[in-house]
């Protein structure tokens, strides 16, 4: 899969940069495939977000549940063992409605909802260029305020 870093994000962007590190938004990012996890985590941080990681959805939800650290948004992958990123989509509809969710999958948003899966935030197709994560990461932040 290739991931590229061409392109750079919205002028009306937030400016994360005017912000305390305690008011900076949290995003965890799941995904088996530590390249993955990684390149989203640079990206993000970047951008000047504070970033968690997870190596699945059953590490995810034990992080969110323990209440640590104040996740905001998941940008998750869908194909994960132990807990997949649509069981934790569903798993955080329930017990925490109030955190935002970006589902990344070579599924398109159409497939998804014929599959019965809860509306996420967003759904990033693989593979991603990096403004079009940015993008969609202040897309959904953006919802919340």
């Amino acid at each position: 899969m290739t991931y590229t870093t061409a392109g750079s994000a919205s002028d009306s962007a937030p400016d994360w940069a005017d912000q305390d590190t305690d008011e900076l938004p949290h995003i965890l990012i799941v995904d088996d495939e530590d390249a993955v996890r990684r390149y989203i985590a640079r990206i993000l941080q970047q951008d000047g977000l504070v970033v968690h990681q997870a190596n699945d959805g059953a590490e995810a939800l034990e992080l969110i549940k323990r209440g640590t650290e104040p996740v905001e948004l998941v940008v998750s992958d869908i194909v994960m063992p132990r807990l997949n990123g649509v069981d934790l989509l569903n798993a955080l509809a329930a017990s925490h409605p109030d955190v935002s969710v970006i589902l990344m999958s070579a599924y398109a948003q159409r497939e998804l909802s014929e599959m019965g899966v809860v509306p996420p935030c967003g759904v990033l197709p693989k593979p991603f260029a990096a403004h079009r994560l940015i993008a969609e990461v202040r897309r959904c932040l953006s919802k919340r305020q």
